[in-house]
């Protein structure tokens, strides 16, 4: 479950609607119960290389300028990561644009 610390270069809440776009873009699909004002949860089903994905972002205003954002990934059903997990959030944060 790798967890990676980044910095997008874009306001709270302009980084939280580019997070969802790009999220959805990836073929996520946002799990509302499980989000909140500060943090988005983005599920993947299961396909022919995986048995499904969470991905969690944690946002956090840095400055009026800048959100700090925090990757948390689960591959689901998964006994090992082999590296699956850093591979699609290095994805996700190369789509969003930021520095990590």
């Amino acid at each position: 479950m790798p967890t990676i610390p980044a910095t997008l270069a874009q306001p709270f809440g302009e980084a939280m609607a580019t997070t969802r776009r790009v999220a959805v873009e990836q073929g996520y699909s946002l799990a509302e119960g499980e989000s909140g004002p500060s943090s988005l949860v983005f599920k993947k089903g299961a396909n022919a290389l995986s048995w499904g994905s969470k991905l969690t972002v944690s946002l956090a205003a840095h400055s009026p300028t800048e959100t700090r954002l925090t990757v948390t990934t689960h591959e689901t059903w998964a006994l090992a990561d082999l590296g699956r997990g850093k591979r699609a959030a290095h994805r996700f944060l190369d789509a969003l644009g930021a520095k990590y």
